[in-house]
């Protein structure tokens, strides 16, 4: 007789899928949900902006927020609570119009004018019951070219939020956000909430923001089943950590995901020492130029960070 029971997850397709919702995310889940439930409520939009460094979890995060309100077909048609889509770049109206509407499910999403483009779009926006709508990459509303902040773009947001009264999320590089929003006052009108998803801290003056990088670790060392080297003092090994990844979240899920696929290849248990200094050199030295492999120093010696 076959065994259709599912086979457990490796602890390298557990570090690949985990998802783990530390304090901030969870504060910024929150509010994000309170933006959503306030327009509702108000019968005006509340917009939110959240911006961050490269691998901060920005993405991630709106990605798990919007799953959480999937895409159905009803007989009335097709309802999006929460519609998320990354903003093309180039970004110009027509494109941006296009791709909204090619997302919403219209077989014609390319083709008309730009005003029948509009016309259809908040029709569509409407008719799918949407409550929320996330702009991943919304920086792209900045040329790369001339480094100017597309006016015509911004500006069309702005008319759109304003008339369907749907609450918009825009999501992009730490700077950058703010600086589109700034640069059109009645858009930066709209965004009253702001928000930062920032790297962990270490600050040995501040023993919470230790903590808190310690519990992450910890947390995804039960979830993926692999723990870290004990030959080291955890303190110690979690300033290593921290070091070489700067506390950004990205950086510490590719350094870990690569030492959990070399554990799993010598048929390890724990992340030692070797293991974490191959994934280093392997994972993060390019990127983090400058940095020297913490990993490099023995189990007994205190690591000190190059001046």
């Amino acid at each position: 007789m076959t065994d259709l029971k599912p086979k457990p997850a490796s602890a390298l397709e557990q570090a690949h899928t985990v998802f783990i919702m530390y304090p901030r995310l969870k504060e910024l889940d929150q509010e994000i949900c309170r933006c959503q439930q306030l327009s509702r409520v108000a019968g005006e939009p509340q917009c939110i902006a959240l911006e961050g460094s490269t691998g901060a979890g920005k993405t991630t995060l709106i990605q798990q927020y919007a799953a959480g309100f999937p895409r159905r077909e009803t007989r009335l048609g097709t309802r999006i609570p929460v519609f998320y889509l990354e903003t093309p770049s180039p970004a110009t109206v027509k494109t941006m119009a296009s791709v909204m509407l090619e997302r919403l499910g219209d077989p014609a999403a390319h083709i008309g004018t730009i005003g029948s483009l509009n016309s259809r779009l908040i029709k569509l926006l409407q008719a799918c019951e949407v409550e929320l709508v996330i702009l991943d990459d919304f920086h792209h509303l900045i040329d790369t070219e001339t480094d100017r902040v597309l006016a015509k773009v911004s500006d069309w947001l702005k008319v759109l939020i304003k008339e369907t009264g749907i609450p918009f999320l825009v999501v992009g590089i730490e700077g950058k956000v703010e600086r589109i929003l700034q640069a059109n006052a009645q858009l930066s009108r709209l965004f009253a909430a702001r928000e930062t998803l920032a790297p962990f801290a270490w600050r040995p003056e501040q023993p919470t923001t230790i903590q808190a990088f310690h519990t992450f670790v910890s947390t995804l060392e039960s979830c993926v089943g692999k723990p870290l080297t004990t030959t080291v003092p955890r303190t110690e090994l979690l300033y290593r950590l921290y070091y070489c990844t700067d506390g950004v979240v990205g950086n510490v899920m590719n350094l870990l995901r690569y030492a959990v696929k070399l554990t799993e290849e010598q048929s390890q248990i724990t992340l030692e020492l070797p293991l974490l200094r191959q994934a280093f050199e392997k994972r993060l030295a390019k990127h983090m130029r400058g940095k020297v492999n913490p990993f490099s120093w023995s189990a007994d010696e205190r690591f000190m960070a190059p001046a």
